[in-house]
């Protein structure tokens, strides 16, 4: 039987549809240095591809900001505006078409005011997921170049350096029998995953999970787990 993600929640239904509106590519870079030292840990694949795509997405998008801080009058919050807090850093960034971010910042807060310790302008990147780590001192980010490639890239940040790891991602491709239903001819077929989606298991261990839109028993979800050096 064919499952779709996208029946898992009307909540992430448009974050998850990859809008085909205007590209949505972003130029530019981030203020991170790429130091490479978050990627050299290891993969393993699991057994079992993880289906609970809702497990992977924050539970609030805007905050929730602490009562006791007293932000900048000119910081933007409401329903647009994408925003994670982690002990004394907040990240924030506004929300396109199609649930995605054109970049993001992360500052820290401290009296009143915010002072910028990282900024990610590499791609676009999904609003839902989430962020930090536990410990709030790393980002992980899946990102693409635009709102209509599967040309993942998964980014860590160490929070405390500024530096940024690209890790080299294994083999997530699917490849699978597809047979015409007119015709009955069959072709095996290799895609890119449409979906990639990451979450911190805990300080140490980030879960990534490769899914194609649809899928049944010869093209389910691959799950991996990146252990960090």
């Amino acid at each position: 039987m064919k499952r779709k993600y996208l029946s898992l929640g009307l909540a992430l239904v448009m974050a998850l549809t990859l809008c085909a509106c205007g590209g949505g590519a972003v130029n530019g870079t981030s203020t991170g240095k790429e130091d490479g030292k978050l990627a050299s840990g290891t993969w393993q694949q699991q057994e079992t591809g993880d289906t609970d795509l809702l497990s992977y997405s924050a539970q609030d998008l805007t905050g929730p900001i602490p009562e006791d801080w007293t932000l900048p009058s000119d910081f933007k919050t409401g329903d647009k505006v994408r925003v994670e807090v982690s002990g004394d850093k907040i990240l924030y960034g506004d929300i396109v078409d199609g649930g995605y971010l054109n970049g993001f910042t992360v500052a820290q807060y401290a009296d009143g005011n915010l002072t910028t310790v990282y900024e990610f302008k590499k791609g676009v990147v999904r609003s839902w997921q989430q962020f930090f780590s536990p410990d709030g001192s790393k980002l992980a980010v899946a990102w693409a170049p635009s709102t209509d490639s599967t040309e993942w890239s998964i980014t860590l940040v160490d929070l405390t350096t500024s530096g940024e790891s690209t890790l080299k991602l294994p083999d997530m491709t699917f490849t699978y029998t597809q047979t015409d239903e007119e015709t009955g001819e069959s072709k095996e077929v290799t895609e890119a995953p449409t979906f990639l989606l990451l979450k911190w298991q805990d300080d140490k261990n980030l879960v990534v999970t490769a899914s194609l839109a649809e899928y049944d028993s010869s093209k389910q979800p691959q799950t991996w787990v990146y252990t960090l050096p």
